[in-house]
């Protein structure tokens, strides 16, 4: 990445913004020159007024096919929105529509109410009165009993109550009492739930009420569709002239904004931001051709981090995004992402290890990635990342010959068997901790020194011999795995390496004790992948059903076989994704990752629907 600055006359602006954001090739920074700060152009506020209206319009409309235009200039596409009388019609319908669903949540509420008095023989209209103030509840049971008690203690008096049993143990309370009166005291702490009988349509009778309540809400019913209907018909003649509108305002109003990051002169404008080199010459000639050579571009030395910049093949971006989430790579650190999505895949297939539930994770993630399609959303991500996981998960099924714990009679190349081969897995997948510690602390050393932490550097160096050597040491003294002098003379070497370790980590020389406990750490890869192989081959040997045993154990044994599995596939898949995830983030990472870095974000477009 390189940082440059551009320099150019202020007539040329319109033209140099316009190249730059059609190149999307710079990621813009506000400079840092004693200079004053430009201003958006003229027509941002006009063109977010503009926005906010065709965004708002299409809100209302039923979507359609949309076909490709030729875009406008500002000027011509503020006066096509300005002029657009359909826009008018739309929000006059939007806010109809609005209203009536307002009105018939108004009837909905004077239904329910006139309904919990119907039969009781009230007026609602005679309800307002200069003298009396009415009130009404309704209540439970308890309610009921505490209302009571609290008008003895109260000795209220110039107070009518009127209680109906309302059935299922509610209670409809229809309180009378002077205008002069107070009663909120008591009623204050009893749980009672007020009715509003000056509510919109409350005038009449409670039948009466319901009477009109059902004429009204069919007629704003037969609006409703009126309204459903011209929205749809303006949808068909004007959804895919707005939704092109839209897409040119987006990218005007982009282009308005963005000179509020650039520095100016009397008569010249400034812009600083970070290219990829590799563009630098295409840049150079573009702003060169719409300039008529009236542009300057510079590079800028300093040691101001760069953004970080990654290039990966579509299928593997997701592992960008879940890295992200950890923290953004920096620019000038190792990048860990491919160790990662080495990794996880290996992890996840070894814990999982049956090809039924690797079919079945396939499919669960296929699923996600057609229910949830924006590239950009968590779950979308991580279940392309699933997707990858669950066919690693039925290659080491079908190595280990795992069949909904069943096996069947194949020898596969590199067979393995979890309850055969238990001690060389226990070793392997600690022997893969200790290589995976081994490099994340290799990548510290090199990223301390790049970063001119020079005694850091080198006790990441003496941290991999702590690692290597107390391997072989631990190897060839429990398990004869070396001979006596080398175990010996590497136990040595492990042992100084550890205290110097120490003296030269400075304040991360409390994380000495990880460097013995991350690389067992890794042994539950294995733990978790023979424990879901056992619970298998036990339900497999418990509940298989079989017709033999009458068809009502058939049917018994098969729904709880069914249900178990399920169980034991869910719990795989959990474990597998959560191990998976933490045995990279926390045991390799935390060996040399430090994040904290800034994204790379040209500023560019993607036209959709309308053409340059």
């Amino acid at each position: 990445m390189q940082k440059i600055r551009i320099i150019s006359l202020e007539k040329d602006k319109v033209n140099v913004i316009a190249a730059l954001h059609a190149i999307g090739a710079i990621d813009l920074r506000k400079s840092k020159l004693e200079l004053g700060d430009d201003r958006p152009g003229q027509h941002a506020v006009e063109l977010s007024d503009a926005l906010i209206k065709v965004n708002g319009a299409l809100q209302l409309l039923v979507q359609h096919r949309i076909g490709r235009e030729k875009s406008l200039t500002p000027e011509a596409l503020l006066a096509e929105v300005n002029g657009m009388s359909v826009l008018a019609k739309i929000y006059d319908l939007g806010n109809e529509r609005k209203s009536i669903s307002d009105d018939n949540r108004a009837l909905d509420y004077a239904g329910s109410v006139a309904g919990a008095f119907q039969g009781i023989g009230i007026d609602f209209g005679r309800l307002k009165s200069n003298y009396l103030s009415y009130k009404a509840f309704e209540a439970d049971r308890k309610a009921i009993h505490a209302l009571k008690r609290s008008s003895r203690n109260a000795n209220e008096t110039g107070l009518e109550t009127y209680i109906s049993d309302m059935g299922k143990g509610r209670f409809l309370v229809l309180m009378a009492y002077s205008k002069q009166k107070n009663i909120d005291a008591m009623l204050k702490g009893i749980q009672l739930n007020e009715l509003d009988l000056g509510a919109k349509y409350l005038d009449a009778t409670p039948e009466a009420v319901l009477q009109n309540v059902g004429k009204r809400k069919a007629e704003n019913l037969k609006r409703l569709h009126q309204i459903g209907m011209e929205l749809a018909e303006i949808s068909k003649r004007h959804y895919s002239r707005l939704a092109n509108l839209r897409e040119m305002l987006e990218i005007e109003l982009a282009r308005a904004d963005v000179s509020s990051t650039f520095k100016r002169t009397e008569s010249t404008f400034i812009i600083e931001g970070w290219i990829q080199k590799r563009q630098l010459d295409e840049v150079r000639q573009r702003m060169s051709k719409v300039t008529s050579g009236r542009v300057e571009i510079e590079e800028i030395q300093g040691d101001e981090l760069a953004p970080t910049y990654t290039r990966r093949p579509g299928f593997l971006k997701p592992f960008d995004y879940l890295v992200s989430f950890y923290s953004v790579q920096r620019s000038d650190e190792i990048d860990p992402t491919w160790i990662f999505i080495l990794s996880f895949p290996i992890f996840y297939g070894l814990m999982v290890t049956d090809v039924g539930y690797g079919i079945a994770s396939f499919i669960i993630a296929t699923l996600i990635t057609l229910k949830y399609k924006d590239p950009d959303g968590l779950l979308f991500n991580a279940a392309r990342i699933w997707q990858l996981n669950a066919i690693a998960a039925i290659f080491f099924g079908v190595l280990s010959n795992q069949f909904f714990g069943f096996q069947l009679p194949y020898s596969a190349p590199f067979h393995f068997d979890w309850l055969k081969n238990t001690p060389e897995l226990i070793a392997i997948t600690v022997l893969f901790g200790v290589a995976q510690v081994i490099l994340g602390l290799f990548f510290g050393m090199i990223n301390a020194y790049h970063h001119g932490h020079r005694k850091l550097a080198v006790a990441k160096f003496t941290s991999v011999l702590v690692v290597a050597c107390g391997t072989v040491a631990v190897a060839g003294a429990f398990f004869g795995a070396f001979d006596a002098m080398t175990t010996e003379i590497t136990g040595v070497v492990s042992i100084i390496s550890l205290l110097l370790t120490g003296v030269l980590s400075g304040s991360e020389a409390t994380e000495i004790t990880n460097l013995i406990t991350h690389p067992l750490s890794y042994a539950r890869i294995m733990g978790f992948g023979l424990a879901s192989v056992i619970i298998a081959f036990l339900i497999d040997m418990s509940f298989t059903p079989n017709l033999n045993d009458g068809i009502l154990l058939f049917v018994l044994y098969a729904a709880i076989f069914v249900v178990l599995h399920l169980l034991n596939m869910l719990l795989s898949m959990f474990e597998g994704i959560v191990q998976g995830v933490r045995l990279n983030f926390v045991e390799f990472f935390s060996k040399f990752y430090i994040g904290n870095g800034i994204p790379y974000r040209p500023f560019s477009y993607k036209r959709v629907y309308t053409n340059d």
